[in-house]
Protein backbone atom coordinates (compact mmCIF):
# COMPACT_ATOMS: atom_id res chain seq x y z
CA UNK A 1 0.00 0.00 0.00
CA UNK A 2 1.58 3.67 -1.06
CA UNK A 3 1.48 6.10 1.82
CA UNK A 4 0.54 8.86 -1.23
CA UNK A 5 -2.05 8.18 -2.09
CA UNK A 6 -5.43 6.01 -0.77
CA UNK A 7 -8.25 5.27 -3.11
CA UNK A 8 -11.84 3.80 -2.63
CA UNK A 9 -15.29 3.93 -3.79
CA UNK A 10 -17.44 6.72 -2.73
CA UNK A 11 -19.77 5.92 -0.16
CA UNK A 12 -22.40 8.05 -1.59
CA UNK A 13 -21.79 7.21 -5.62
CA UNK A 14 -20.17 3.69 -5.53
CA UNK A 15 -19.89 4.82 -9.31
CA UNK A 16 -17.18 7.24 -8.30
CA UNK A 17 -13.78 7.07 -6.60
CA UNK A 18 -12.16 9.01 -3.97
CA UNK A 19 -8.34 9.51 -4.26
CA UNK A 20 -7.08 11.14 -1.32
CA UNK A 21 -3.48 12.58 -2.72
CA UNK A 22 -0.25 13.54 0.01
CA UNK A 23 2.59 16.04 -0.46
CA UNK A 24 5.00 12.67 -0.74
CA UNK A 25 2.70 12.04 -4.23
CA UNK A 26 4.94 12.80 -7.55
CA UNK A 27 2.10 14.75 -8.45
CA UNK A 28 1.08 16.52 -5.42
CA UNK A 29 2.34 20.00 -6.44
CA UNK A 30 1.03 19.62 -9.92
CA UNK A 31 -2.12 19.00 -7.92
CA UNK A 32 -2.09 21.75 -5.24
CA UNK A 33 -2.46 24.61 -7.83
CA UNK A 34 -5.67 22.87 -8.44
CA UNK A 35 -6.51 22.66 -4.77
CA UNK A 36 -5.55 26.13 -4.23
CA UNK A 37 -8.10 27.39 -6.63
CA UNK A 38 -10.70 24.98 -6.14
CA UNK A 39 -10.63 24.03 -2.33
CA UNK A 40 -9.75 20.65 -0.71
CA UNK A 41 -11.51 18.99 -3.52
CA UNK A 42 -12.41 18.69 -7.41
CA UNK A 43 -14.06 16.44 -9.50
CA UNK A 44 -12.17 14.92 -12.52
CA UNK A 45 -14.81 13.34 -15.10
CA UNK A 46 -12.20 11.59 -17.32
CA UNK A 47 -11.34 9.20 -14.57
CA UNK A 48 -14.21 9.75 -12.49
CA UNK A 49 -12.99 10.41 -9.57
CA UNK A 50 -12.67 12.89 -6.88
CA UNK A 51 -9.44 14.50 -5.87
CA UNK A 52 -9.04 15.14 -2.09
CA UNK A 53 -5.97 16.97 -0.69
CA UNK A 54 -4.51 15.29 2.14
CA UNK A 55 -3.05 17.36 3.07
CA UNK A 56 -5.39 19.42 5.04
CA UNK A 57 -5.98 16.03 6.89
CA UNK A 58 -2.25 15.56 7.90
CA UNK A 59 -1.97 19.43 8.73
CA UNK A 60 -4.82 20.21 11.03
CA UNK A 61 -4.96 17.65 13.92
CA UNK A 62 -8.81 18.78 14.73
CA UNK A 63 -10.07 17.03 11.52
CA UNK A 64 -10.96 13.81 11.32
CA UNK A 65 -12.73 10.68 9.09
CA UNK A 66 -16.54 12.96 9.70
CA UNK A 67 -14.89 16.04 8.05
CA UNK A 68 -13.32 13.87 4.68
CA UNK A 69 -16.78 12.16 4.49
CA UNK A 70 -18.18 16.49 3.96
CA UNK A 71 -15.64 17.04 1.85
CA UNK A 72 -16.86 13.86 -0.78
CA UNK A 73 -20.73 14.61 0.22
CA UNK A 74 -19.52 17.96 -0.86
CA UNK A 75 -18.42 17.05 -4.23
CA UNK A 76 -20.71 14.13 -4.95
CA UNK A 77 -23.63 17.21 -4.67
CA UNK A 78 -22.63 19.25 -7.12
CA UNK A 79 -22.42 16.33 -9.35
CA UNK A 80 -25.82 15.74 -8.43
CA UNK A 81 -26.76 19.13 -9.00
CA UNK A 82 -25.45 19.18 -12.22
CA UNK A 83 -22.91 21.62 -11.29
CA UNK A 84 -20.47 22.57 -13.79
CA UNK A 85 -18.87 25.56 -13.68
CA UNK A 86 -17.65 27.93 -13.22
CA UNK A 87 -17.58 27.85 -9.31
CA UNK A 88 -19.69 30.20 -7.69
CA UNK A 89 -21.42 31.46 -4.11
CA UNK A 90 -24.58 29.57 -4.48
CA UNK A 91 -23.57 26.38 -6.23
CA UNK A 92 -21.05 26.18 -3.19
CA UNK A 93 -23.72 26.89 -0.80
CA UNK A 94 -25.91 24.18 -2.72
CA UNK A 95 -23.22 21.57 -2.12
CA UNK A 96 -22.84 22.07 1.34
CA UNK A 97 -26.45 21.78 1.79
CA UNK A 98 -26.61 18.28 -0.34
CA UNK A 99 -23.62 17.17 1.67
CA UNK A 100 -25.85 17.85 4.85
CA UNK A 101 -28.84 15.59 3.36
CA UNK A 102 -26.04 12.95 2.70
CA UNK A 103 -23.96 13.10 5.18
CA UNK A 104 -27.85 12.50 7.56
CA UNK A 105 -28.89 9.92 5.35
CA UNK A 106 -25.94 8.19 5.85
CA UNK A 107 -26.03 8.38 9.81
CA UNK A 108 -22.96 10.87 9.27
CA UNK A 109 -22.20 13.35 12.04
CA UNK A 110 -22.64 17.11 10.38
CA UNK A 111 -21.72 18.79 13.32
CA UNK A 112 -18.63 20.67 11.38
CA UNK A 113 -20.83 21.36 8.60
CA UNK A 114 -23.42 22.89 10.48
CA UNK A 115 -20.42 24.58 12.53
CA UNK A 116 -18.70 26.13 9.24
CA UNK A 117 -21.55 26.78 7.34
CA UNK A 118 -21.92 30.94 8.12
CA UNK A 119 -18.08 31.60 8.04
CA UNK A 120 -18.50 29.60 4.24
CA UNK A 121 -21.47 31.09 3.36
CA UNK A 122 -22.84 34.28 5.08
CA UNK A 123 -25.78 33.00 6.81
CA UNK A 124 -26.57 30.49 10.11
CA UNK A 125 -27.26 27.03 8.91
CA UNK A 126 -31.11 26.04 9.16
CA UNK A 127 -32.65 22.99 7.68
CA UNK A 128 -34.99 25.43 5.85
CA UNK A 129 -32.53 25.84 3.38
CA UNK A 130 -32.54 22.10 2.42
CA UNK A 131 -35.76 23.25 0.19
CA UNK A 132 -33.05 24.48 -2.45
CA UNK A 133 -31.57 21.11 -2.76
CA UNK A 134 -34.82 18.96 -2.29
CA UNK A 135 -33.37 17.11 -5.04
CA UNK A 136 -30.51 15.40 -3.30
CA UNK A 137 -31.19 11.93 -3.39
Amino acid sequence: MNDDIITYPSLFNPDINITIIFKENKNYELLEKVFDEYGFGFYSPKHKTIMIDGEIFTDDDELNIDDLRFVEAHEISHLLLNHEGPRSDNDEMDADLGAYILLKKNGIETSRLEEVFEERHGVKFSENLLGRVENIS
